[in-house]
């Protein structure tokens, strides 16, 4: 993984495991997305281990080491999605509603997923 001052081994590693299979250059994307944004960036979940994503009935997005779920809610959240956008995020999840501490945007740059999406797209959770 790259050195770098913004995100650490442990924030981007899997909660269930601690394995770290994190994709250079979805960091450097990331740490753009950072740069830009000028305010901390708290990662909630970055990747996950195939025992981990079944365990909370996930998909398999974040076992490519390829997508995070950054907390965010609000104006910051509207600011962080178009700038997630201009730098390349081609997967934009969007949780926000309910209780501020459990909004977030999932960010992921995996482009085209055969059987699951064409290309870019932004969604939204369910409630």
């Amino acid at each position: 993984m790259l050195e770098n001052d913004y995100f650490t081994e442990e924030e981007l590693s899997c909660r269930c495991c601690g394995k770290l299979h994190f994709s250079d250059d979805t960091l450097r994307r990331l740490i753009r997305v950072r740069v830009r944004f000028n305010k901390p960036m708290v990662i909630n979940s970055g990747y996950r281990c195939q025992d981990h994503c079944a365990s909370i009935g996930s998909t398999m997005t974040h076992t490519t080491g390829q997508a995070v779920d950054v907390s965010v809610s609000g104006g910051r959240a509207y600011e962080l999605l178009g700038i997630a956008l201009e730098e390349g995020f081609t997967g934009i999840g969007v949780k926000q509603h309910g209780p501020h501490s459990g909004r977030f945007l999932h960010l992921d740059d995996l482009g085209a997923i055969p059987g699951k999406r064409d290309g870019p797209t932004i969604w939204s959770y369910p409630r």
